[in-house]
C-alpha cells in the first residue's frame, strides 16, 4: 500500500518520509500496529510514504535484519532501537515495551517520534 500516508503541512517543501512495515509471510502486521501507525502519521502532520515488506524465511530475516512481526522502520531505522538494533533476528512475533506493558505492536508515540526525528533530520535542523 505505498503512499497511503496523508499529505501533511510540509508536503510542498520536503520529500515524503519513508516508512516501511515488515512482516513475516502469512502474518499481517496486525490491526493495532496499523492503527498506531495511522495515529502517528496523523499526529505528526508529516507526509509519509508507507510500504509493506513481506519477510519470506529465516534467511530472508537475516538478510533484512528483521526483528519480528511487526517491525516498523522510518527512513530505514527501527522505531524502537534506532541505529543500534540487536544482533538477533527472528521470523516470529515481535514484542514492544509500551506504557501498557509488553505488546505485539509499537506504541503510536514511538512511531511518531521516529517520524518527527527523520523529518527534522531531513530539514537539516
Amino acid at each position: 500500500m505505498p503512499g497511503n500516508g496523508s499529505p501533511g503541512r510540509n508536503a510542498l517543501t520536503a520529500a515524503a518520509i519513508r516508512v516501511e512495515v515488515l512482516h513475516a509471510r502469512g502474518q499481517s502486521p496486525g490491526d493495532e500496529a496499523e492503527e498506531n501507525l495511522r495515529l502517528a502519521i496523523e499526529a505528526t502532520g508529516v507526509t509519509v510514504e508507507v510500504t509493506y515488506t513481506e519477510v519470506l524465511s529465516q534467511e530472508d530475516a537475516t538478510t533484512k535484519r528483521f526483528l519480528g512481526t511487526p517491525s516498523i522502520r522510518v527512513e530505514g531505522i527501527d522505531v524502537e532501537y534506532g541505529n543500534r538494533p540487536p544482533e538477533e533476528v527472528q521470523i516470529g512475533t515481535r514484542y514492544y515495551n509500551t506504557p501498557e506493558g509488553w505488546k505485539p505492536y509499537p506504541h503510536a508515540r514511538l512511531i511518531a517520534n521516529a517520524i518527527l526525528e527523520a523529518h527534522t533530520g531531513q530539514e537539516g535542523g
